[in-house]
């Protein structure tokens, strides 16, 4: 009888099957160590951060002043969330806060700063102007200083409203090259209306219990006889970063949020407008170095990664690679660069190359003190 060493295939095939749930399993069981490690722990295992970890550690730290072939880059403010607007008049940005005003000129030159302190006395922001209870500083002109008012009238709201109407407020109106309406004055319930005629400037309290001068949202508006009066000031418009669909006001609205609001563009009216990507920031990787675990039954689990992300800043074929603190939710969330590349709308690249790098870091924890507006000037 012959006998042969060749297996049966009906067992050969069930071995090969065994073997390959074994090599499944396994692999399973790799993915799963990988997703618990890289969920629940700050060891980086990401291969492309681990393939490029001595690239990355050559890259700059988001700082005061960087350089890179025909750009600089230089930090403006030290906070987050200032609003950056343009105006195309007198060709300048104007960053704001609640703590100062900065003018930045066309070329990108910090050319004037004002500081919030109590010295000051300030009242309000109008456009380009910043009221104080002594006068007025306009952004507009080279020099800004104060101006310091000409008249103040109806402190004591002796006048009546047709008399205010009449006499007062038209006679101004359509002699002053700048109207602005104030909400915020140092008398109690009392509006202001601010009136520049031949270079002076003069305040015009609204009458005790009147209604002319009313909030409407965020904006200030003006009603006399059932007629809107539009305010006379500079034309202005808010910088946009395409790539996050993101406006350079204080509060960073976004295209999805405006567009419900703002069918007849009157909510944001710089919605309509067109803007054109000249520059990408790329997020390159994210390295953990932290984490929170928040939520009250929490036995620990982290639910957000604090650490360092690494970026391609990209202009015209040129790059600079930098880095600073970002986070992550974990089980793969999106990495928060708190970053934002704004830029002008298209109307106006031909006035001004000048592009804000802002870093709105909003916590605390594990921050590294970077926030602020970065100002991008390009030497030609």
């Amino acid at each position: 009888m012959i006998y042969s060493n060749r297996m049966d295939p009906t067992i050969e095939l069930i071995n090969t099957i065994i073997q390959m749930k074994k090599m499944v399993i396994s692999i399973v069981i790799i993915l799963l160590a990988y997703i618990a490690i890289q969920s629940s722990s700050v060891i980086n295992l990401s291969p492309g951060l681990l393939w490029n970890q001595a690239r990355y550690k050559k890259f700059a730290e988001l700082q005061e002043k960087l350089q890179w072939d025909n750009f600089f880059m230089y930090r403006a403010t030290q906070n987050i969330n200032n609003s950056i607007r343009y105006f195309p008049e007198k060709n300048f940005f104007l960053i704001s806060s609640s703590s100062y005003f900065i003018k930045i000129d066309s070329a990108g030159n910090k050319v004037f700063e004002l500081e919030n302190s109590p010295k000051l006395k300030f009242l309000d922001a109008i456009n380009c102007y910043v009221t104080t209870e002594d006068g007025i500083y306009d952004f507009s002109v080279e020099n800004p200083h104060l101006e310091q008012f000409s008249e103040i009238l109806n402190t004591d709201s002796t006048i009546s409203d047709k008399v205010w109407v009449e006499d007062f407020f038209g006679k101004f109106y359509n002699t002053s090259d700048a109207v602005l309406y104030s909400y915020h004055t140092e008398l109690i319930s009392r509006e202001a209306v601010y009136f520049r005629q031949n270079g002076k400037w003069i305040k015009l309290y609204t009458p005790k219990s009147s209604s002319f001068i009313y909030a409407e949202g965020s904006k200030i508006q003006c009603k006399i006889n059932k007629e809107q009066i539009l305010p006379k000031w500079q034309d202005e418009h808010f910088l946009k970063d395409l790539q996050n669909a993101t406006y350079s006001n204080g509060l960073r609205y976004t295209d999805a949020y405006i567009t419900p609001f703002n069918s007849d563009n009157t909510f944001f009216p710089d919605q309509k407008l067109e803007y054109t990507k000249k520059g990408k920031v790329k997020t390159l990787a994210f390295a953990k170095e932290t984490y929170t675990t928040e939520g009250y039954l929490n036995p620990g689990i982290p639910n957000q990664f604090y650490g360092t992300a690494y970026y391609d800043l990209e202009f015209e074929n040129t790059v600079l690679n930098f880095k600073t603190v970002a986070s992550k939710a974990s089980f793969g969330g999106e990495i928060e660069t708190f970053l934002h590349l704004f830029e002008l709308p298209a109307k106006y690249t031909a006035k001004s190359n000048v592009r804000f790098l802002t870093y709105d870091y909003s916590t605390n924890f594990h921050e590294n003190k970077k926030q602020g507006v970065y100002i991008i000037k390009q030497f030609l």
